[in-house]
């Protein structure tokens, strides 16, 4: 299988495995682009989904834009994109059929099984970024004021994103 269709099928199988929304495939992706078929170094992983998140749309579609942007050039984000909401669609297209047929009731059951998933899934990708965002003593001071701006302040959301990149250009670049 050529690069393509490798990237059609992790992309494929991270839609097809992905509950629970954009942080909780975070972890997902990372397993298959940097652990297994190491595409991008966790750095390169981190920077992916940093653009993921301020551009318009769900992370998971983003980010399957830029890697397969990276690995295939157009044809390769193209590919990966539909791969990542195909499985997706094929899901709900035909699980809503059965929907109506079945007692809502079991199935709000079944899926309440998923929320653990999901939440072991936002703190394991949460974990991981961590570990590898913060790479000397500037970004432990980086990250204890950006998490206490958002703990401690009620500041807009913008003037904190604001302060703490002006404070880590002013640490990296100046000192």
């Amino acid at each position: 299988m050529g690069i393509l269709g490798t990237l059609i099928k992790v992309f494929f199988l991270i839609g097809l495995l992905g509950f629970g929304g954009g942080y909780a495939i975070i972890a997902l992706i990372r397993h298959f682009v940097v652990i297994e078929e190491k595409w991008l170094t966790n750095i390169q992983f981190i920077d992916v989904l940093a653009i993921s998140q301020i551009t318009p749309g769900p992370i998971a579609i983003n980010s399957a834009t830029f890697i397969g942007y990276k690995i295939g050039g157009i044809l390769g984000s193209i590919l990966a994109t539909i791969s990542s909401i195909l499985a997706p669609f094929i899901l709900v297209y035909y699980s809503s059929y059965f929907f109506h047929k079945i007692n809502s009731g079991n199935f709000s059951k079944i899926l309440s099984y998923l929320r653990p998933m999901t939440f072991a899934l936002v703190i394991s990708a949460t974990y991981n970024i961590l570990l590898d965002s913060i790479i000397d003593w500037k970004g432990v001071i980086l990250f204890l004021l950006s998490l206490f701006l958002c703990c401690k302040t009620n500041w807009n959301f913008l003037l904190r994103i604001f302060i703490v990149a002006l404070l880590g250009e002013i640490i990296y670049f100046l000192t």
